[in-house]
């Protein structure tokens, strides 16, 4: 029953035995910041909005995780057997539901039961994953891992943001977090040869370059007038 809590799949999963700190300052750290920043119910409530926003993502980003590895990966040929590959249908089925159960108490508690916005994200989100699930063509799959990563980063901070905030910073994800977890992806699937991407320097260049590109945009509108 390990595996029970949400949270607790992607920990032993993929968090043990990957980055934890590029979740920490990429993900994490970043949605607080922003948060905090721009969030639009004081920094308190900001915080506590986006964890709960995360909780609902996790829950049902682990559904996925979890039809993927104990599922999918055992048909594959070079599957990766991630999870606890000895566990029986039933039990699966009760995490699931216990996500799913998850999922629709922070949806209550958020007062999201009616917000075709929380709505849409999430369904969105399932539509993903669930098509990345099938697709059996691994180039393919990168293009469904784009909209993977976009969904996990905006999760925590789409619906704390205030509106005039959420485009920009939905393009700015675009434009880094994914654009980065892609080069990993695609690395771990042998679709690319770059080693250098694993450099600290290259990190913190790949994201901060993008804080310089307003600057240049201005600089070149201005030189055309």
């Amino acid at each position: 029953m390990t595996y029970i809590i949400p949270f607790s799949y992607f920990l032993r999963t993929r968090l043990l035995k990957g980055s934890i700190a590029f979740h920490v300052i990429f993900e994490w750290g970043a949605a607080a910041l922003l948060a905090v920043l721009w969030g639009r119910f004081g920094i308190v409530d900001s915080l506590l909005w986006s964890l709960a926003s995360y909780l609902a993502f996790i829950s049902l980003y682990e559904i996925g995780y979890m039809y993927n590895d104990l599922f999918v990966a055992r048909k594959e040929v070079y599957g990766r057997l991630r999870g606890p590959q000895d566990a029986s249908p039933a039990l699966i089925y009760i995490w699931i539901a216990m996500r799913i159960a998850v999922f629709m108490a922070v949806t209550v508690a958020l007062g999201a039961l009616a917000d075709l916005r929380w709505w849409s994200f999430f369904a969105g989100l399932c539509i993903a994953f669930a098509l990345h699930n099938r697709l059996g063509d691994k180039e393919k799959k990168v293009a469904s891992f784009l909209w993977l990563s976009w969904f996990r980063f905006m999760a925590p901070v789409i619906f704390v943001l205030h509106a005039d905030q959420v485009m920009g910073v939905a393009f700015a994800v675009a434009l880094t977090y994914v654009a980065f977890r892609t080069l990993g992806y695609m690395h771990s699937k042998d679709l690319l040869a770059m080693p250098g991407r694993q450099r600290p320097d290259f990190r913190w260049f790949f994201f901060l370059i993008a804080l310089e590109s307003p600057r240049v945009l201005r600089r070149y509108y201005f030189l055309r007038e």
